[in-house]
C-alpha cells in the first residue's frame, strides 16, 4: 500500500473511533436520563420549617397556576400537614391544557420551598405537550409578589412554564 494509501486508512480508523464515541455518548446520555426521570425518589421524613409565617402560607395557598392557562381562573392546590410533612397535590386545567403537581415540601423558609414529586403539563401551550419531571425543584418569592415561582423553568422542549403558588 501507498503512502496516501495508509493516510486514508488511517483516516477512516479516526473517524470510525470518532463515530463509536459519539454512539456511545449519545446512548449513555439518554440511559442516564431515562434513569433520572424513573428512579424513585426517597419520600420526606420531616419537613424542616424555618419560617412559621411562610408555613402557614403554603397550608392555606389560594391557588395554583401555569401561565398558559391564564385566560382561566387559578387551580386548587391541596396542602396538608400529614405527620410532619407538608404534602402538595392539585393543579390547574381548562380547554387549552392541564397543570398538576404532587409530592411533599422538603424544607421551607421565609421566601422559598423545596418541593420533591411530580410536576407534570399537558396540552400547554401545544395540543400534544407532554412536559413531566420529577425530582427535587426550588420555588421562590421574590420582591412584593404574592407567590412563589418555580426556578426551574426551562426544562421541555425549551418553552419557559412560569408555575405560581399563590399566598
Amino acid at each position: 500500500m501507498n503512502r496516501a494509501g495508509k493516510a486514508w486508512k488511517a483516516s477512516l480508523s479516526v473517524l470510525a473511533l470518532s463515530i463509536a464515541v459519539a454512539c456511545f455518548s449519545t446512548a449513555s446520555a439518554a440511559q442516564d436520563q431515562t434513569s433520572a426521570s424513573t428512579s424513585t425518589l426517597q419520600p420526606v421524613q420531616k419537613t424542616e420549617i424555618k419560617d412559621q409565617t411562610a408555613y402557614e402560607r403554603l397550608l392555606h395557598n389560594s391557588g395554583i397556576s401555569l401561565q398558559w392557562l391564564w385566560a382561566d381562573t387559578r387551580g386548587q392546590l391541596k396542602a396538608v400537614d400529614e405527620k410532619d410533612v407538608i404534602r402538595l397535590e392539585g393543579g390547574q386545567s381548562n380547554q387549552s391544557g392541564k397543570l398538576e403537581l404532587k409530592g411533599e415540601v422538603v424544607s421551607i423558609s421565609a421566601d422559598r420551598f423545596t418541593f420533591r414529586g411530580t410536576i407534570l403539563i399537558l396540552d400547554a401551550p401545544d395540543k400534544g405537550r407532554r412536559c413531566e419531571r420529577t425530582g427535587d425543584y426550588e420555588f421562590r418569592a421574590t420582591g412584593k409578589r404574592k407567590y412563589w415561582r418555580l426556578q426551574q423553568m426551562e426544562v421541555c422542549g425549551g418553552l419557559t412554564d412560569y408555575v405560581d403558588i399563590y399566598y
